[in-house]
This record gives structure tokens, sequence and C-alpha cells, in this order.
């Protein structure tokens, strides 16, 4: 994370450890962390195949901590061993999925994010949710096949604005998420979901218009993933 520390994009569940012994214990020097990993928000299935990579602040590790899926039969459940209260970024990948970017900070405890908070970027789906989307006449984001950058985010706690949001300095694509599952385009005001197309590569950054601010950086051909950000 950078600046004002106000996302909870991957949430920590302390797994506290029993014993007869009480007091104050010493702060732990590394921690495990890590969850069960989705194909796409539809929480059909997991992530069997593919790569989960911690990317630290290189003061705090100069190469990327690579995730392992640990269990036996548990394929898509995923484990790393990371330092303890420190931002990362959480690359995932799969053949059938297309490169995402998440961004949170590691647990002070060992932990595991809660279930359906990370997902791979299937490509039918993706696909499939661009395609629908009601952009403003002749807006065609470019194919993250191809190299291009988007980005993909939720409001998900407290009253966000779309007037006062941007990625990178520009207003995204805001939508409202309806009960029939269709998103509805708005500029001003409450919204659910919003979207940003083809951005550079390298420094992405959300800035919500009340003081928050999250950043993320994206290699060509990456979904940079702006979950579970509170609002500012």
């Amino acid at each position: 994370m950078t600046g004002v520390p106000y996302s909870l994009l991957l949430l920590a569940l302390p797994l506290v450890g029993c014993g007869a012994e009480r007091g104050l214990r010493d702060a732990p020097t590394e921690v495990t962390y890590g969850g069960w990993v989705y194909d796409s928000p539809r929480y059909e299935g997991v992530l069997a195949l593919g790569d989960l990579t911690f990317t630290l602040p290189s003061d705090v590790a100069p190469e990327p901590v690579a995730a392992e899926q640990p269990y036996e039969g548990y394929e898509g459940y995923w484990l790393a061993t990371l330092p303890p209260g420190v931002p990362f970024q959480l690359g995932v990948s799969s053949d059938n999925a297309y490169p995402t970017v998440w961004a949170g900070d590691s647990p002070g405890a060992n932990g595991t994010w809660f279930v359906g908070a990370v997902f791979a970027a299937e490509t039918t789906y993706v696909d499939a949710l661009f395609a629908g989307l009601d952009l403003p006449e002749g807006t065609a984001p470019g194919a993250l096949a191809d190299g291009a950058v988007h980005l993909w985010g939720t409001a998900y706690a407290g009253e966000w604005d779309c007037s006062v949001v941007t990625v990178n300095g520009t207003a995204p694509f805001c939508y409202v998420l309806a009960e029939d599952g269709t998103l509805a385009r708005v500029t001003t005001g409450p919204f659910d979901m919003f979207f940003a197309f083809d951005l550079a590569p390298g420094e992405i950054v959300v800035e919500d218009g009340f003081g928050g601010r999250e950043a993320w950086t994206a290699d060509p051909g990456d979904l940079v993933m702006a979950w579970w950000m509170v609002r500012g």
C-alpha cells in the first residue's frame, strides 16, 4: 500500500495458537498467509493450475515469494511464508485466465484471506463482462491478450462518488449493479463497480477522492484488481 492506509483488499483472519503459557509473546518474524483462489468471481471452481507470486518492497525481499499448494487433494488452496505487516502485490496467473495483480498487506499472525477474496481472470468470463458493458460510443478496450492493461474495481465500503474517483488522474467508468445482475453506467454518486481501460504499463494509482490512495505495478497484459477497497 501507498499513501493513506485505507485498503482492505485482502483481509487477514489470524489463526491464533493455543497454549498453556500466558502473557506477551515475541512478535513473529514470519507468518503464513494464503487461501482459496477461484477461477472467477462466480466461485464455481478453484484455480488448480497456475502461479501465485507475492512481490514485497525491495528492501524487505528483493525477489518475489512464490506461494505453494501445500496440501494434497486441495488444489486451489495456496500458502506463502511472508514477513508480517508488510505491503505486497499478489500476481495470479493461470492457463485459462488473464494475469491479474492484487494488492494488500501481510497479516501480523498466521492467517488466511476470506473465501472468495482472490480469483483469477478467467478469459471467457472477463471477455463477456467487458463486451457487455455500456461504454460511450467509440470506446473499444484493447485486448488483454495483445498486451493491453485494464483495471476492474469495486466500491467495497463507504459511500463512493463516481465524480471524484480517478485512475491515474482520469475518471473511470462507473456502474451500479441491479438485482437482475445488469450493470448501468453512472457518472456521479454511488456505484458498485468501476473500470479503466488501456492504461500505460507501470504504476496504476486509484484515488477515491476522499484521501484514499492505492497503487499497483502492471505489466503489459495485466488486469489490475482494485477490489475490497475501503473509502478513505
